[in-house]
C-alpha cells in the first residue's frame, strides 16, 4: 500500500488503562471460529428496518434455519486491535467483546446462516503496524469485511485504504471535530459519540444542574479537548460560563500535584459552582481525591472516559460522590430506567461477558462487540453477504440500529459518527455508578 496511508498519530491513546486483563500471547494472528453454543437465545441485537437502497438476491450459500447455529463456508471478518504496546489493555477488552459476539453470532445464525471467522491482527500500538495488518488482511489473508482498528489515531488510515479497495469497514471512533468535517466516507462508518454529542449531552447536565460557573481540565485526548472546547463556545448561548485551563498532561503522568495546585489556584480565583475533569480514569480518581482534600466542595464531574471500573483502583472512597458521563450507561445498565431504549441487550451483554470473563464489561468490550452488530444489521437489512455493494449501501442508510453504545444512525453524508445520544450521568455512591439521569 502507498506510503500516502501512513499518517502520523493525532494524539496519544484514547486511554491507557490499569485493569487486569486476560493474558494475551500477542501472536500476530489469531483466527477464531466459535463453536455454536446451544443455550444461547435469539440475537435481539437489532431491529434495523430493510434497506430499500438494495435489489440484491438474499444469499442462498446457507441451509441454517433462523436461530439456529450457522453452517456453511465462514465469513472471514478481519479485526485490527492493540495487543501489545500502550494501548494493550483496552485493545485486549476489544478483542475480547468482538470473540463473544462472534461465538454468540454463530449460535444464532451468523452472517445470512454462514459462520464467521474471526480473524485478528495486532497493531502494536502503532498506526505503521495497523498499516502493516491492514494490507496482510486485505492482500493475503483475503477479508470479506473489516472492523477496527481500535487506535484512533489509526482510523483515517484505515478509511482511506478501505475507500481504495472498496472494503466494507466498521470502525470505533471517536472522530475528530476535523474529522467530522473532511471527505465523507462511503464505504466506512465510525460508531462512537464524538466532541459534538458529548458537548451536548454536557449542557443538558449543566442545565439540569443550575451550573452558571465551571471550571474545566483536560488530558491530551482530543475528545477532552474538543469537547471542552466546543463547552466554551455553547456557554454564553446557554446561560453558563467554561473556563478550560491550558494546562495538560498525558499518560506518563506521574506527579499530580503540580496540576492540583495549578487547579487550586484557578478555583480560588474563579469560585466556580462545578469542576469538570476530562481526564482517563488513571487520573481521575487522583485528581478527584486531591481536590477534595484541598478543600474543593463543589459537585466534580469526570468524562464517559471516567465511567470505568478502573477509577476504583484507590479504594471507593477515594471517588465517593464522582460525577461521570457515561455513553450509553453500559458501565451499570441494570441502573437504567426500564425503558431506556438499549438496556435489554445492555444486561444480556453483561451476563455473557461476565460468565465468559469472569469480569466486568467495559466500553472498549462494548465496542468490540458493537461492530458485529451493526455488520449484522447491515447483512440483514441488505438481505445477502455475499454482494458487498448492497451491504455497504446498507450500512450507510441504518436507523436506530441498537447497540450497547446507544442507538445508531448514518446516512451517506453522515457516516463519521453513528450515536447522536444516550448519554447518562451517573454519580459514584457506595462504589456503585448511581444513575442520575439520561441527558440526550
Amino acid at each position: 500500500m502507498k506510503k500516502r496511508f501512513m499518517l502520523a498519530g493525532l494524539i496519544a491513546v484514547l486511554l491507557v488503562i490499569a485493569l487486569t486483563a486476560m493474558a494475551c500471547g500477542g501472536e500476530e494472528e489469531t483466527t477464531t471460529t466459535a463453536a455454536p453454543s446451544t443455550t444461547a437465545a435469539p440475537s435481539t441485537e437489532t431491529t434495523a428496518a430493510p434497506s430499500t437502497e438494495t435489489t440484491a438476491a438474499p444469499s442462498t450459500e446457507t441451509t441454517a434455519a433462523p436461530g439456529g447455529p450457522a453452517t456453511g463456508e465462514p465469513v472471514k471478518v478481519g479485526l485490527i486491535t492493540s495487543l501489545t504496546g500502550p494501548s494493550a489493555s483496552p485493545g485486549i477488552s476489544v478483542q475480547q467483546g468482538a470473540q463473544l459476539a462472534v461465538e454468540y453470532l454463530n449460535a444464532n445464525g451468523g452472517l445470512a446462516g454462514r459462520p464467521i471467522e474471526l480473524i485478528i491482527e495486532d497493531d502494536a500500538s502503532e498506526v505503521t503496524g495497523m498499516v502493516t495488518a491492514l494490507t496482510k488482511l486485505i492482500e493475503q489473508t483475503k477479508i470479506d469485511y473489516f472492523v477496527g482498528p481500535f487506535i484512533q489515531y489509526g482510523q483515517e488510515a484505515a478509511r482511506e485504504m478501505c475507500e481504495e479497495v472498496k472494503m466494507v469497514m466498521v470502525g470505533t471512533g471517536p472522530t475528530t471535530l476535523a474529522q467530522q468535517a473532511s471527505k465523507k466516507y462511503q464505504w466506512s462508518v465510525m460508531m462512537s459519540a464524538g466532541p459534538v454529542v458529548q458537548a451536548d449531552g454536557y449542557v443538558q447536565l449543566i442545565k439540569a444542574h443550575g451550573y452558571k460557573n465551571i471550571l474545566a481540565i483536560s488530558d491530551i485526548l482530543s475528545i477532552h479537548n474538543e469537547t471542552l472546547d466546543k463547552l466554551v463556545e455553547l456557554g454564553p448561548a446557554n446561560g453558563f460560563t467554561l473556563t478550560k485551563m491550558p494546562d495538560t498532561f498525558g499518560f506518563d503522568q506521574t506527579d499530580f500535584q503540580p496540576i492540583l495546585n495549578r487547579m487550586m489556584e484557578e478555583y480560588n480565583k474563579l469560585k466556580p459552582d462545578a469542576v469538570f475533569i476530562s481526564v482517563n480514569p488513571i487520573a481521575a480518581p487522583v485528581l478527584y481525591k486531591g481536590l477534595v482534600a484541598l478543600g474543593v466542595t463543589v459537585p466534580i464531574h469526570g468524562s464517559p472516559a471516567a465511567a470505568h471500573p478502573a477509577i476504583f483502583m484507590m479504594g471507593p472512597e477515594a471517588v465517593e460522590g464522582f460525577y461521570v458521563t457515561d455513553s450509553g450507561g453500559i458501565v451499570n445498565p441494570a441502573g437504567l430506567p426500564d425503558d431506556w431504549p438499549v438496556k435489554d441487550i445492555q444486561l444480556d451483554f453483561v451476563q455473557r461477558y461476565q460468565a465468559k470473563y469472569n469480569a466486568m464489561p467495559d466500553f472498549f468490550a462494548a465496542c468490540g462487540s458493537d461492530y458485529f452488530t451493526l455488520l449484522k444489521a447491515a447483512v440483514d437489512a441488505a438481505g445477502t453477504v455475499d454482494d458487498k455493494e448492497a451491504v455497504r449501501n446498507a450500512l450507510i442508510n441504518l436507523t436506530d440500529v441498537p447497540t450497547l453504545q446507544g442507538l445508531q444512525t448514518f446516512t451517506p453524508d453522515e457516516t463519521t459518527e453513528g450515536v447522536y445520544g444516550q448519554m447518562v450521568e451517573f454519580q459514584v455512591k457506595g462504589a456503585q455508578f448511581t444513575f442520575v439521569r439520561g441527558l440526550n
